[in-house]
C-alpha cells in the first residue's frame, strides 16, 4: 500500500514538472513570471525596479539642482543691477577680478559681435563710469573714471561752469575757474566729444583752491562703489 502510494506521488510530482515545462518554454511570459518570483532580490518586482531607477537617476538630479542653485544665485545677486536696454544702449555684464578688484577698468562680456564700439561711454544705474577702451570679439575693456590716466572735460552745475576731470582713486575736478560760484551737491556732468552730453558723473563734496591758487578744485561724491558694480549699460 505505501509503495504504491509513493509511486503515485512520483507521478504526479512529474506530471507537475512536465507541465511546467511546458508553460516555461511554450509560454515565455509565464517563464519570466516565475523568474521574477524566484529571484525577488534582482529586481523583479515593479517597486524593485522603481527604487534602482531613482538611485540610478540620483546623481543626474542632484547635477541638475546644483546647477539651477547656481543660476538662481548669479540672478538674486544681480537682480538690483539689472538696467533695461533700449535700442541705443547694449546690456553687458562685468567679469569678476577679485581678488585684485581693479577699480581702474573693467572687463564686461559684450564686444564687436554684440555691436560694441570703442570710445563709447559706459554706463551704471544712469550715472557715466568710463569709456571703452578696447573691443575684442565678445567682450570689451572699459576705462573707467578711476583710472589715474583718464582725463575728460565736464561741466558743473545749473550753470554749466568748466572743468577738468581727473580720474584716480579719488576723482576730482579742477582747473575751475577762481571766481567761478561752485557750492556743494552741485553735479557734474559729461561735456566731453564722443560721450553723450549731460551724462551725470558725481557730486561735487568741496571746494578748495589749488597749488597754484590760480583754479578751484572739487572733490566729489559717488552714489555706487565701483567694486560692486556687476552689469553696466554701454552706448550705441
Amino acid at each position: 500500500m505505501g509503495r504504491e502510494r509513493s509511486s503515485n506521488n512520483r507521478w504526479v510530482s512529474g506530471a507537475l514538472i512536465v507541465i511546467l515545462l511546458f508553460f516555461i518554454f511554450f509560454i515565455p511570459s509565464f517563464g519570466w513570471t516565475v523568474h521574477a518570483w524566484l529571484s525577488p532580490a534582482t529586481g523583479g518586482s515593479a517597486e524593485n525596479n522603481n527604487a534602482s531607477t531613482s538611485q540610478a537617476d540620483s546623481p543626474t538630479l542632484a547635477a541638475r539642482n546644483a546647477a539651477l542653485a547656481a543660476q538662481l544665485a548669479a540672478l538674486q545677486v544681480v537682480a538690483s543691477q539689472l538696467p533695461t536696454s533700449t535700442p541705443n544702449t547694449i546690456r553687458a555684464m562685468v567679469y569678476s577680478r577679485y581678488p585684485l578688484n581693479f577699480r581702474n577698468e573693467l572687463l564686461v562680456n559684450a564686444g564687436a559681435n554684440e555691436g560694441v564700439t570703442s570710445g563709447t561711454a559706459v554706463m551704471f544705474q544712469g550715472m557715466l563710469l568710463g569709456q571703452v577702451l578696447k573691443v575684442f570679439s565678445d567682450e570689451s575693456l572699459a576705462q573707467t573714471i578711476f583710472d589715474n590716466n583718464l582725463k575728460m572735460p565736464v561741466r558743473i552745475g545749473a550753470h554749466g561752469i568748466d572743468g577738468l576731470l581727473q580720474g584716480g582713486a579719488d576723482p576730482m575736478v579742477g582747473s575751475i575757474a577762481s571766481t567761478a560760484a561752485i557750492a556743494s551737491g552741485d553735479i557734474v556732468y559729461s561735456a566731453a566729444p564722443g560721450i553723450p552730453y549731460a551724462e551725470p558723473i558725481a557730486e561735487v563734496v568741496a571746494t578748495s583752491t589749488s597749488a597754484d591758487s590760480l583754479f578751484q578744485q572739487a572733490t566729489l561724491s559717488f552714489p555706487y562703489n565701483i567694486n560692486d558694480v556687476e552689469t553696466v549699460l554701454i552706448m550705441k
